[in-house]
């Protein structure tokens, strides 16, 4: 599964980005879009991705955290709007713990995993039998050879696993390392691979992602007014089902792309909006708490 032409395409996309950097949104076309969600709160849901789009992306992901005014805004919004979200890559307890906030919904592991406030977080049935591969993997992961040296933290997330490189000397030869080391045992447990800002997440391979869990939730909900923020390549399938809901009537669906270095280049097709990173995102929550930016 892993190849050189991986490689030069992983590079080739960062390189281009960074020599065609996209356009942030105007303040004006900001407060446009969302004018709807803030003249209707009660109709509408807010989803939110947690690492790169509410808390910066730091070198230990065990080291993240939401800044006190980013915190206070979404908790504004939590008593405003009909929910508020966070979905994320980590488990629902890790996103919860890093949040810090037991009143908001949380959909973790990209969507595998689903918690309502007050309860206890629920698998969805999908992923359930592959977990014991999921567990066989991390077994396997943790007796690599060489892997202490390498600069790799393997993340253990249940339902999911993600090597995250980073921290890595040479990233490029840690993310080779991924590949030749881990992907052929991946492909033999029958799992699945997402690439993301400097991180190969694994996952069941079944058809259940952001995108689905944001499609359940607002049918639950019965919501026909949403906004999903977010910044890596898993919250593109959240964008796509907010921009296929944007299609039916009467409903309001408002996609917002936080532009970093690492940005995946397709993530600006799907996203209505663009903001530079988490003060970007900050003033986004102004607008959506009435308040001015």
């Amino acid at each position: 599964m892993a190849d050189a032409g991986f490689d030069n395409f992983y590079q080739m996309t960062h390189k281009s980005l960074k020599e065609k950097r996209p356009v942030a949104s105007t303040l004006d076309q900001i407060q446009e879009a969302l004018e709807p969600l803030v003249n209707d709160p009660g109709a509408a849901v807010i989803f939110l991705d947690l690492d790169g789009t509410l808390a910066p992306i730091t070198l230990k992901p065990a080291d993240a955290a939401v800044p006190p005014e980013i915190s206070r805004l979404v908790r504004k919004l939590e008593h405003r709007f009909l929910a508020v979200a966070i979905v994320s890559g980590r488990p629902a307890t890790e996103a919860k713990r890093i949040t810090g906030n037991s009143e908001l919904t949380y959909i973790g592991n990209h969507g595998f995993e689903t918690m309502l406030p007050g309860r206890a977080v629920v698998v969805c049935d999908e992923a359930a039998p592959f977990i014991p591969k999921i567990r066989e993997l991390l077994e396997f992961a943790r007796n690599v050879p060489d892997m202490v040296d390498s600069g790799i933290i393997v993340e253990d997330k249940s339902a999911t696993l993600s090597f995250h490189f980073r921290r890595a000397a040479d990233q490029d030869e840690a993310l080779s390392f991924i590949h030749g080391k881990f992907f052929p045992m991946i492909e033999k447990l029958g799992l699945a691979v997402d690439e993301g800002r400097k991180v190969v997440e694994v996952k069941p391979p079944v058809e259940v992602n952001k995108g689905v869990a944001v499609s359940r939730l607002l049918d639950r909900l019965d919501a026909k007014k949403s906004l999903y923020a977010g910044d890596d390549t898993t919250d593109i399938d959240a964008l796509k089902e907010l921009r296929k809901r944007k299609r039916r009537k009467n409903t309001v669906a408002v996609g917002v792309g936080v532009i970093s270095n690492e940005m995946p280049p397709d993530l600006p097709r799907y996203a209505d909006l663009l903001v530079e990173r988490t003060s970007g995102m900050e003033m986004v929550l102004q607008i959506l708490a009435g308040e001015e930016p």
